[in-house]
Order: C-alpha cells, then sequence, then structure tokens
C-alpha cells in the first residue's frame, strides 16, 4: 500500500521541514484527508500526525491556509459589483417577502461593520504595548510598557513619523 521511496530527509532553512512535509502540508491545506495525503508522500498516517506535532509543520500549514484564504477572498471581491447588482435587484422586487429579506439583508451587513479602529497612532500604541508584572511586591498591579523601538519604527513605515 505504501511505496518505500528515497525522499530527502534534508530540512529546508526557510521552513524546518523536509520536502516531504512541506508537501504533505500543502496537501492538508488544500483539504486533502490524512489517509490521501500518507499514501501520496509515501508514509503511515502515524507519521502524518506526528508531523502535525511540530510548531514549524503548523506554522507551514497557516502560512499555506491563509495563502488559500486570501486567494478566496480576492475571488469573492472580484464578484462583488455582479453581487451588489444582484442585491440591488432583489431589492427592486414586485415580491414584498424579497425586498424585505434583500433590505434586512443589507442592514444586517451594514450593522456588522466594525469602523471602530480609526486612529492609526492609537493601533500602533496597542500593538507595541504589552502588560509587565511589578516588581514591587506592594504594587500588585500590572502596568503597561511601551516599546518604544518598535512603536517608532511602525509610525515611520506608515507614514506616521
Amino acid at each position: 500500500m505504501y511505496k518505500r521511496q528515497q525522499k530527502s530527509t534534508q530540512s529546508t532553512l526557510v521552513t524546518g521541514l523536509t520536502a516531504q512535509q512541506e508537501q504533505a502540508a500543502l496537501l492538508l491545506a488544500s483539504g486533502e484527508s490524512v489517509t490521501d495525503v500518507a499514501e501520496k508522500v509515501s508514509v503511515n498516517r502515524a507519521t502524518i500526525y506526528q508531523w502535525q506535532q511540530k510548531i514549524s509543520f503548523q506554522c507551514f500549514y497557516n502560512q499555506q491556509c491563509q495563502i488559500i484564504q486570501d486567494n478566496i477572498r480576492n475571488g469573492l471581491c472580484g464578484l462583488y459589483a455582479e453581487a451588489l447588482n444582484a442585491v440591488q435587484g432583489c431589492l427592486q422586487s414586485p415580491n414584498e417577502a424579497t425586498r424585505l429579506k434583500a433590505a434586512m439583508y443589507v442592514i444586517g451587513k451594514v450593522e456588522m461593520i466594525d469602523a471602530s479602529r480609526q486612529d492609526p497612532e492609537a493601533e500602533i500604541r496597542k500593538l507595541c504595548t504589552s502588560m509587565e508584572s511589578p516588581f514591587d511586591w506592594d504594587d500588585m498591579e500590572p502596568h503597561e510598557v511601551l516599546d518604544e523601538a518598535k512603536y517608532k519604527e511602525l509610525m515611520k513605515d506608515n507614514g506616521l513619523m
């Protein structure tokens, strides 16, 4: 059932994975089952499960999933105008129930928009701030610490300095 092939066991410096492990992660991210992946990369299913426990494997898998999600998002954005026309058409429907459903859909989507992130400086400050436990045992309250170097770098990268 499993073909024994001479596979490279050399890890790449970029991912920390072998070519075989990278292929397995790619196949899993594309929706293949563990059984199918194991067969395609010529290892036992248990080996796939062991690989899935490695942080480097998990991170590479997550990167591949992110790429797939980005491609889907881009494809959906390409359908935006067509979808908007369809919703607008429903709003013009002679059927009251269809118009009401379309209107409720639009209202629900608009209400879900999170427009709270409007201050880039405040957002960058949040990214660069961490909670630190006090060294003084009398003062048991943790306090915020701003990573000044990271803050300045992000401000500069975002054209705010």
